[in-house]
């Protein structure tokens, strides 16, 4: 079949004529051919893997061949299957031949009680609705999984800048993992109009939100954040202060020095509270080297090793 057809998709694939518009097209292809089940697969599959491998004017034209030989129909026949990875196939066949009329199909699967259905579903509706790539999360009921963050933000980074969504849209989701990437997303697409309600929700319960909204800080340079940072700081947990003290060392003025003071004066200061404390200490310019120098006098052996290490260029 894969040799059978390798001319005529090479004609209309790259000659410019009609016949891929003409009434002649569906001649160009046996009716046996078409109607068995494993021909037809071949087929379908080979126009699937052609289109992997071409962008612009080719994948459009594969997307209409695609479409004229009522292969859309077979992909969405396959989300009728029983079997998770035969609907996950016809998941992806549907997306990459942007099947868009699919959307109300696949939404469904992000119910889906198999995880990698659910991803695939979420991608798919990404790449169908660049408009408005998002608008399923208001119906997330399921968790995203790191995976899928992952999965989200590499495809949103590939679409212009003016279809990227306000995240703060989702930050009072009911789904906490949704809230989660939401600030992710805040932060690594610098969406600084969001930041009075990320200065809000660091007074939630959750420390994982918290820790989340501390690292979105980092991300966009938020030096509004340093106050916040500051007050918060003496009730936090070890993990959530030294995440403090990597933000701090992005984002903050002279308004945190007595903080790092006081962290390297402690007779045994924790190892990386004390390293970013220095970090901090140097990107303050001269002012900082100063106080690390005094602090280098001192007879603490093991401050004096955090201070070395802090400003060795290498490291």
């Amino acid at each position: 079949i894969q040799k059978k057809y390798q001319p005529v998709l090479t004609g209309l694939l790259f000659e410019d004529d009609d016949r891929l518009i003409s009434d002649a097209f569906l001649g160009l292809f046996s009716k046996k051919d078409l109607k068995d089940i494993h021909r037809r697969k071949v087929l379908l599959e080979e126009l699937i893997h052609l289109h992997e491998n071409f962008t612009g004017e080719t994948a459009v034209r594969l997307e209409l061949i695609y479409r004229k030989l009522d292969f859309h129909k077979d992909s969405l026949a396959k989300l009728n299957s029983r079997k998770w990875y035969v609907v996950a196939k016809g998941l992806r066949e549907l997306s990459l031949m942007n099947i868009r009329e699919s959307t109300e199909r696949i939404l469904l699967f992000i119910h889906d009680k198999n995880e990698v259905l659910r991803m695939e579903a979420r991608i798919a509706l990404v790449k169908l609705n660049d408009g408005d790539p998002l608008f399923f999360l208001a119906k997330e009921t399921e968790p995203l999984s790191s995976w899928d963050m992952a999965n989200l933000h590499s495809m949103l980074a590939k679409l212009p800048d003016t279809n990227i969504p306000a995240f703060n849209t989702w930050l009072n989701s009911g789904n906490k993992t949704v809230v989660l990437f939401s600030i992710s997303m805040i932060g690594a697409f610098k969406q600084h109009d969001a930041l009075p309600e990320l200065l809000g929700l660091l007074d939630s319960g959750d420390e994982m939100v918290r820790m989340t909204i501390i690292k979105a800080f980092r991300d966009m340079n938020a030096t509004q954040a340093e106050d916040k940072l500051l007050s918060i700081y003496p009730n936090e947990s070890s993990d959530v202060q030294n995440e403090i003290l990597k933000s701090l060392e992005t984002v903050a003025s002279g308004k945190s020095i007595l903080l790092y003071e006081r962290i390297l004066n402690e007779a045994q200061p924790e190892m990386e509270h004390a390293l970013h404390s220095a970090k901090a200490l140097l990107a303050l310019g001269e002012k900082g080297k100063d106080i690390l120098h005094k602090l280098s006098g001192s007879n603490n052996d093991r401050l004096k090793l955090i201070i070395s290490h802090a400003s060795d260029a290498r490291l």
